[in-house]
């Protein structure tokens, strides 16, 4: 339980990007995302393929890691980096900030519910309690900048989408599937 708090706790200070976000604009973040995802996946490719460094970083992180992330998979935190900076490259302004804010707190909120009430089993380890603090959550962030239907729909995808045990790492799938379901409802042909 410590570990996961204290990868909680790394994934909170994931919230900088989107309200760096606010600040900049989409070119100047885009260089920004770009450069620090290059550096995420070169300290990935690194830790594979040098034996000196790989010990050296699982030294410092392996407390915050998952079980396959010690066993050499990519970590959730190179797949935040790189699903922010598509965020960002493929969608509005305020649609990605939704979408990274979705990716931080709504797997946090499902995280630390599910972990400490959890009782009602769904799929694999998720539980029905931390599937519904992520949808609340997901949801209250969405409605302050987008339209209600939108907005629900977004949570309830991005909800559905933690909830499942896709092999790719929810920090990925969360923005941008939720993404492009809210970005096709507010520019396709029943846009709201």
């Amino acid at each position: 339980m410590l570990g996961e708090l204290l990868r909680k706790s790394i994934h909170l200070a994931g919230l900088i990007l989107p309200v760096i976000y606010f600040f900049l604009d989409k070119p100047t973040m885009l260089i920004v995302m770009g450069v620090l995802t290059g550096i995420a996946i070169t300290v990935e490719l690194v830790k594979w393929f040098s034996p000196d460094f790989g010990k050296f970083f699982f030294q410092i992180f392996a407390p915050m890691l998952r079980r396959h992330e010690r066993r050499g998979a990519m970590t959730g935190a190179t797949y935040y980096m790189i699903s922010a900076f598509l965020s960002v490259l493929f969608f509005s302004k305020t649609l990605a900030i939704v979408c990274i804010f979705f990716m931080v707190l709504g797997d946090l909120a499902a995280a630390l519910v599910g972990r400490m009430w959890g009782k009602t089993k769904l799929l694999g380890t998720k539980s029905l309690e931390g599937s519904i603090a992520c949808f609340v959550v997901c949801a209250a962030i969405a409605l302050v900048k987008l339209h209600p239907i939108i907005g629900i729909i977004g949570a309830l995808v991005a909800t559905i989408v933690e909830m499942m045990p896709f092999p790719i790492d929810d920090n990925l799938t969360v923005p941008l599937v939720s993404g492009a379901v809210m970005h096709f409802l507010m520019h396709g042909p029943l846009s709201f």
